[in-house]
């Protein structure tokens, strides 16, 4: 997949966004009033100009401001939602582990649900009870 740069400036009232990586002698600007209406068109032009589908598959147009304040806010902002989906991965693996070892080692689904701060109904998706074999048991036996 391919990643075309595109900086944003604001003049005005309206951002001005130039596209790196069109073709030379191909227009590579774009002028809108929202920062959606500039990442959309961004994108419109570079289908336009490379005679392609607006494919989100195909490509991608990575939009930035041209102001280092405003670009140091937004990559910050980015970086610590990175690290809020890092830690609620590795929340999620810990909490499957944690479900799976107290049922493992006899808790009820109620208790485990207790010790982790949510609901036995979690526990039961993270920690699903083996089948009882004396039930199936009965059942064969009810069916035959």
């Amino acid at each position: 997949m391919t990643t075309h740069k595109a900086t944003a400036e604001r003049q005005g009232r309206f951002w001005v966004v130039s596209i790196d990586g069109l073709p030379e002698g191909e227009q590579n600007v774009t002028q809108d009033l929202t920062w959606t209406e500039a990442h959309e068109n961004a994108r419109e032009l570079v289908s336009l100009v490379l005679e392609t589908e607006d494919d989100p598959a195909a490509y991608t147009v990575d939009l930035v401001p041209a102001d280092p304040a405003m670009f140091e806010v937004v990559q910050e902002t980015e970086e610590a939602d990175a690290a809020v989906q890092e830690a609620e991965k590795r929340r999620r693996v810990a909490m499957t582990r944690a479900a799976q070892t107290l049922a493992g080692l006899g808790l009820t689904q109620a208790e485990a649900g207790r010790m982790l701060g949510v609901t036995h109904q979690r526990i039961a998706q993270l920690a699903p009870k083996a089948p009882n074999k004396s039930t199936k048991s009965k059942k064969k036996a009810v069916a035959a």
